[in-house]
């Protein structure tokens, strides 16, 4: 099999005035194509810090994060923010699901982001959100949803682009 991402000495260490806390400490890792990972831990062991390095929403103290061959350090803001719309699902902790969209609104927006055409975008939203049981919900705002709801409303945003990781 192939890395489709790896973590090569990944370093994560934040700083509060003075005081040095390692979130990571020196992370070698590689995820192959197909394979299947559950980052698993206690509270404050640096899972979401792992998980937003390996998305590029933050960036390694020190070590590198390889993905499909390129090293994220050599991307800018720009080139991140088309990185993770294109080959990463996320599902964050809070769903960061925006209030004053619909459902299927919130679902369509990373495919609006890519540029996809908007007949499209809503035939793979209204797709993802029967696949998750929620057709009847298309068209209520997040706030009208149970939080089982938004969790599968998150995931189906998060299978839009048909992400690699």
């Amino acid at each position: 099999m192939s890395a489709v991402a790896a973590l090569e000495g990944v370093w994560k260490i934040y700083r509060v005035g003075k005081i040095e806390y390692p979130a990571l400490r020196g992370v070698d890792l590689t995820i192959d194509r197909g394979e299947f990972v559950a980052v698993v831990g206690p509270s404050g062991s640096g899972k979401s810090t792992l998980l937003h390095i390996l998305g590029g929403l933050d960036k390694p103290t020190k070590g590198k994060v390889i993905v499909e061959g390129t090293d994220l350090a050599q991307h800018d803001s720009s080139k991140l923010a088309e990185y993770r719309n294109k080959f990463i699902g996320f599902v964050f902790q809070f769903y960061n699901l925006l209030p004053y969209l619909t459902a299927i609104e919130n679902v369509e927006l990373p495919m609006a982001i890519a540029g996809i055409d908007p007949k499209q975008r809503r035939s793979k939203a209204l797709s993802l959100l029967k696949l998750f049981g929620l057709e009847k919900m298309a068209f209520k705002r997040p706030s009208e949803l149970s939080g089982g709801e938004q969790q599968r409303m998150a995931i189906a945003r998060a299978l839009t682009n048909d992400p690699k990781i």
